[in-house]
């Protein structure tokens, strides 16, 4: 596979970055966390107050809830089982002290870190469009993906105060309906964008700058691409709305398919999460009220392991994996739940619920 060279722009970017780690206070190491902090945390997505959740994880996978944050804008309040179409509207950044959350009603993103193991507000920034849903983070780089109006993905600094500031907002090709998830290639050389309306992945390269160049279109290998995550060795996996996932292997610009469409039998296989060894894949089939596991070969191929893994019942879909790959946390919108399971080997195991409002989305774990 062809990589690119860590060029000397890139190189500024990551000293820049590592001096935002050691000098936000939000960011500092602290005696309380001794070895990681094990949080959880939910986005509230209420109108007009949307909130980050943050709970402790204990050694059994179970949450002890620790405070409600306000984003200090809105989300679109419940909407169904899917209010915001999109994974990755809460996601961890800064080596895991820094949060960014999508605040859809209000056309707003919002940054919010750890200090003393506390979550505290830090910033807000108008996301460059309309009705942000996903966010990519890679070191001082922040990009949204504004999915309505007329779509296009925005970029961002971060710098030393946790403070966002604009550098790019770059245009989806016309017809783009339907922009579900964003994330940074593992190099932060390129940007990926599945567009389930289109049945296409975007593929969008990042200059020294951080600024994104025009996108180039792949047809996705299976119907209605969402979620996007990452295996080994330039390895992609996207789960598909139509009840399947497929594997890619990235190379240059191009998404060459390594396992297409592998079917699970279930409804609206949206949302995606793949363990750290990047073995085993977990599928949130909204539509069925289940969840599908995967494996990811050596080469990045997949195996349906079971087409009903786990069965949280309603709607589940966001879900993130704790850091230690142990506990698997799944949000469940319409009902306003969060299912958590042990991971047992290659099946899950029921491990307890969370009641919270209806409404939820984006979960990130530690």
């Amino acid at each position: 596979m062809s990589r690119k060279p860590l060029s000397l722009g890139r190189m500024a970017a990551s000293l820049f970055t590592l001096g935002i780690f050691l000098t936000l206070p939000s960011l500092r190491l602290h005696a309380e966390n001794s070895g990681g902090d094990n949080f959880v945390y939910v986005m509230s997505n209420i109108n007009p107050n949307n909130s980050v959740i943050q709970f402790r994880r204990a050694s059994n996978g179970s949450l002890s809830l620790l405070r409600d944050v306000p984003t200090g804008g809105s989300g679109t309040g419940a909407n169904g089982a899917d209010p915001l179409g999109s994974q990755d509207s809460l996601v961890l950044g800064g080596d895991g002290r820094l949060l960014f959350a999508a605040n859809s009603g209000s056309n707003e993103i919002s940054v919010l870190g750890v200090v003393d193991g506390r979550l505290t507000w830090l910033s807000k920034s108008t996301s460059g469009g309309t009705f942000p849903n996903s966010i990519a983070v890679s070191g001082d780089l922040v990009y949204v993906l504004n999915s309505q109006g007329d779509p296009n993905i925005t970029g961002f600094r971060l710098d030393t105060h946790g403070s966002l500031h604009w550098i790019a907002t770059v245009p989806l090709p016309a017809g783009s309906t339907g922009a579900n998830d964003i994330r940074f290639t593992p190099t932060g050389s390129r940007i990926l964008v599945t567009v389930s309306g289109t049945n296409q992945i975007l593929l969008f390269d990042v200059a020294d700058n951080g600024v994104a160049r025009n996108p180039v279109p792949q047809g996705s290998a299976g119907g209605s691409p969402f979620g996007i995550r990452f295996g080994h060795d330039g390895v992609v996996i996207v789960s598909e709305a139509a009840g399947s996932a497929s594997s890619y292997r990235l190379d240059d610009d191009a998404l060459n398919v390594i396992s297409g469409a592998v079917t699970n039998t279930q409804n609206a296989s949206c949302w995606l999460a793949v363990n750290k060894s990047a073995r085993e894949a977990y599928v949130s089939n909204t539509g069925s009220g289940t969840i599908s596991t995967y494996h990811i070969g050596a080469k990045g191929d997949l195996t349906l392991l079971k087409a009903v893994g786990a069965n949280p019942g309603g709607a589940p879909i966001d879900s993130a994996l704790s850091r230690d790959g142990r506990f698997l946390y799944v949000d469940e919108s319409a009902q306003g739940r969060v299912v958590i399971f042990r991971v047992d080997g290659e099946g899950l195991v029921p491990a307890g619920v969370v009641s919270l409002s209806a409404g939820i989305q984006g979960v990130a774990a530690q």
